[in-house]
């Protein structure tokens, strides 16, 4: 049973379904190829063989209407043994009108030869109908010529196997060559978009119709999905917006009433963890809302090696507090971008804050723009689980106590609306690389294309 099921697999696989059709109908064409070459072959041998017969026919018609009429054949004979000698013929008889053999001559024959045999007739001629009546013999003889064509069809199938092998040559290099083009030109796309789908059973067309039509489900479902959050983000921008007027108000009160009270007074402590942690929430907020609502990048040309050096100068005094290296590397080649340099300087800054956040002290951070144009933010830090790597860009999902779970997924939003991509590389106890590129070719010509 698992033989016929393996055959049954087999038989349901496209590769096969289409190989051994082409398979057969090629040694098809083969054998058809090889029955027509071969056939053509013998009959031109056939052909130049009776072509000679005629013209021994001919020479001895003349001969024989001058030596009838001595009713003589021993000169015949002889004629006819030399024309079998010079020829090669494997035999000639004279036959009368009755039918009795009137001269046989036998020429050399091969072991198991192979003969051919032609006939020609010889008419009643006038100097013959003196004795014979024209009436009664409208012939008075026949002449029958026998070669021997094992020698020449040995040659000739021969030259046939040979052209047939150089034709089969051909074939093998053109199949070479259209294998080479189905594995390279068209398998490797085929093999992306089968790598891409993932059906349950591997070439099986039932298997990729049905991962086909998964698929559309799965893209209609986060369609669906995608509706949703756009919906639930535009409710979240305008609470957002209400809730930041009343806090604003609190933050202004709590500020005069912070102003109105010495430094040294028992609510002094309290005033200023209140603002603290109302700025906090309004920071959220301001996240929350840029990025519902992204507004276009203002661009214009920047150099991003100014910016990565004035952001890294901020943030190295907080860094050396704690115990972290900061390592900056920038290739002297960087050309100059279309960008909107605040949100590059929100990227960094966001980038920088959690590798710091991730780093204990002794760890190094190390900031690289290199020509491609490429960014790297590297730490020696804790590292993601990569259960958790599939969801750090999703808004509000973080596992530090004091993060909001933003930072990230504004990042890509940047990276996105300049055209670009992000990747996060990490390993839990190693550390993790965050790399942005974006297109150079696009470099100082206004808007980017996705790197």
């Amino acid at each position: 049973m698992e033989l016929v099921r393996r055959v049954l697999d087999l038989t349901r696989d496209w590769r096969i379904r289409t190989i051994v059709p082409v398979i057969v109908i090629n040694l098809l064409a083969f054998a058809g190829l090889y029955a027509l070459m071969y056939h053509y072959a013998v009959s031109n041998l056939v052909a130049s063989h009776k072509n000679a017969a005629d013209l021994l026919f001919d020479d001895l018609r003349l001969y024989y209407e001058d030596g009838s009429i001595e009713h003589s054949v021993t000169t015949m004979a002889m004629r006819l043994q030399r024309h079998a000698a010079v020829h090669k013929l494997h035999g000639f008889t004279l036959f009368s009108a009755s039918g009795d053999a009137l001269i046989a001559v036998e020429g050399e024959r091969s072991a198991g030869g192979r003969d051919v045999v032609f006939e020609g007739e010889l008419d009643n001629s006038p100097h013959c109908q003196s004795c014979h009546d024209a009436a009664h013999y409208p012939r008075i003889a026949v002449m029958q010529i026998r070669f021997d064509l094992t020698q020449p069809i040995a040659d000739a199938t021969a030259r046939v196997r040979q052209k047939f092998a150089l034709a089969g040559v051909a074939w093998v290099a053109i199949l070479v060559l259209l294998i080479w083009t189905g594995r390279f030109v068209i398998g490797r796309p085929l093999a992306r978009i089968e790598k891409s789908i993932q059906p349950a059973i591997r070439h099986d067309l039932d298997g990729l119709a049905v991962a086909h039509r998964e698929r559309e489900e799965t893209i209609a479902r986060k369609m669906v999905r995608a509706e949703q959050l756009a919906s639930l983000g535009e409710v979240a921008a305008g609470l957002t917006h209400e809730i930041k007027n009343p806090i604003a108000g609190v933050i202004a009160a709590l500020e005069l009433l912070r102003s109105e009270v010495e430094d040294g007074a028992a609510t002094a402590p309290l005033l200023d963890q209140m603002l603290a942690e109302l700025r906090r929430v309004t920071t959220t907020l301001d996240s929350l809302l840029r990025l519902a609502r992204p507004q276009p990048p203002q661009r214009s040309n920047v150099d991003l090696r100014r910016v990565v050096r004035e952001v890294a100068s901020l943030f190295n005094a907080r860094l050396r507090r704690q115990g972290v290296t900061l390592d900056v590397e920038i290739d002297d080649d960087v050309p100059m971008l279309a960008l909107d340099s605040g949100l590059m300087v929100q990227l960094f800054v966001n980038l920088l804050t959690n590798s710091m956040q991730a780093t204990d002290r002794g760890g190094t951070i190390r900031l690289q723009l290199r020509r491609g144009v490429e960014l790297e933010v590297s730490d020696t830090g804790r590292g993601i689980p990569p259960e958790d790597l599939e969801r750090i860009f999703v808004p509000f999902y973080t596992t530090k106590e004091e993060g909001t779970g933003l930072g990230l997924a504004i990042c890509r939003q940047i990276v996105v609306q300049h055209g670009g991509s992000i990747e996060v590389k990490s390993e839990v106890g190693r550390g993790t690389a965050i790399v942005i590129r974006l297109p150079e070719e696009e470099s100082g010509h206004g808007a980017l294309a996705v790197g």
